[in-house]
């Protein structure tokens, strides 16, 4: 299979920053049992506090497409969405080499 990398740039609003750590953790809960998931990082920018960067790996393309179009993915995310502002970018990137971790 073609494994691909999700990448999330975000901006976090002043002050809700407690509540989306809480909230992208529910989403984490349930992502890291859904079928074809293969790990994520949350990281924070060190130059722009209220920017964040969310990325996470997938065994497919397809396994991408069912975990966004699952009920549950819908529900959990909707409170992470409501502190952030709304210039996000999000992009689906096929991993082409991977070096020895």
């Amino acid at each position: 299979m073609e494994r691909v990398r999700v990448v999330r740039l975000l901006r976090v609003r002043e002050g809700r920053e407690a509540d989306f750590v809480r909230a992208y953790r529910g989403v984490r809960e349930r992502s890291v049992r859904f079928p074809g998931h293969l790990g994520e990082q949350l990281c924070r920018s060190m130059d722009d506090s209220a920017q964040w960067l969310l990325t996470s790996e997938w065994e497919s393309l397809e396994a991408v497409k069912r975990w966004r179009t699952d009920p549950d993915h819908t529900r959990l995310v909707e409170p992470m969405n409501t502190c952030l502002h709304d210039d996000r970018w999000t992009r689906v990137f096929r991993v082409m080499e991977r070096a020895a971790e």
